[in-house]
């Protein structure tokens, strides 16, 4: 399916009280070892009809919940030795009128510069933290609805991805950050029935080449040994769906996934292979589900050291030493 510059744009709520429209940003960068999420969120039949959340994080982190733990200190960061996450997330009780074009909430402003190429983002807290960011996009976004597999109803009734270069500066806590990286986003719009989607596995994974020529965002997701595979691998700058993801991954005693070999064939066929050793940085959540998204690099046969994203969450039920045993993949 061809999507247009309209489709970047917000889209009409119906009646069902699940009904979300979300879109965030993504990215991994190397030279600070930052993970980073921009996101916002419209869910206007609930009481919260809209949210936004930054999420900017450095270090390896088990606490589930240490994003809210962010949130609650002086300056929303938290630090550790050798770590910090900074966390700014706020839920109002309004209607989010204004559209994805330019819309402000809550300090985060997204603007479209161009459509289809290049979003501005911008962010502060009043509290001298902010962010000045250039998002370009490598590939025309990729509708899930041409895939080889649907995604499933209580996921989204439509989905885009696509993965983009970032540029531009981070201020935290008196100290800047340059950015200049790649990453992923993601914009959903339809049913997001949370009660289903907590009790079905979930694992993304997501690397970019420096020149946008080579990328994939490939997920797994659905009930465990029933796993079906969604996304798509771009290659030479040729898209096509992800047919089958296999992976076989070890976890330490926190259940932080490590030492990570992943073989993503798209329905033309092509073969990726890649190793991820171990994220530089992570970050932690938990309530109904619980896992880990972080970022590392991504060992790609054919192309190198790639930088990247890796995330899974998991049932309640799944343990992590059940998955330190080896009883879960």
């Amino acid at each position: 399916m061809v999507l247009r510059a309209q489709d970047e744009l917000r889209h009409p709520k119906n009646d069902d009280y699940y009904f979300r429209e979300s879109l965030y940003f993504n990215f991994n960068d190397p030279t600070n070892e930052i993970g980073a999420w921009f996101y916002y969120w419209v869910t206007p039949n609930k009481e919260s009809p809209a949210g936004m959340l930054v999420s900017l994080y450095h270090g390896r982190w088990t606490d589930l919940k240490v994003n809210d733990h962010a949130m609650s200190v002086p300056g929303h960061l938290l630090t550790s030795e050798n770590a910090w996450v900074y966390c700014f997330k706020k839920d109002v009780d309004f209607q989010l009128e204004t559209d994805f074009d330019d819309t402000e909430l809550c300090g985060l402003h997204l603007r479209r510069v161009e459509p289809l190429k290049h979003y501005k983002i911008k962010f502060s807290d009043g509290e001298g933290n902010i962010a000045d960011l250039d998002v370009n996009f490598m590939m025309e976004p990729y509708d899930y609805a041409d895939g080889v597999n649907p995604t499933p109803s209580w996921v989204a009734a439509n989905r885009y991805h696509r993965s983009h270069w970032t540029k531009g500066q981070l201020k935290i806590a008196g100290k800047t950050y340059n950015i200049d990286c790649t990453g992923d986003s993601d914009h959903s719009w339809g049913q997001r029935h949370m009660g289903v989607f907590v009790e079905n596995l979930f694992k993304m994974w997501s690397f970019q080449s420096a020149d946008g020529r080579t990328s994939i965002s490939a997920i797994q997701q659905g009930p465990e040994g029933k796993e079906f595979a969604l996304g798509f691998v771009v290659l030479d700058g040729k898209v096509s769906s992800v047919a089958t993801v296999e992976h076989t991954s070890r976890y330490d005693e926190n259940g932080v996934q490590e030492n990570v070999d992943l073989k993503v064939i798209d329905a033309l066929g092509r073969v990726v292979n890649a190793k991820f050793k171990k994220m530089h940085s992570h970050i932690a959540s938990g309530d109904n589900f619980w896992g880990y998204e972080g970022v590392g690099d991504y060992e790609v046969e054919g192309f190198g050291v790639l930088p990247g994203l890796i995330s899974y969450f998991w049932p309640k039920q799944i343990t992590a030493g059940d998955l330190h045993a080896g009883k879960r993949r």
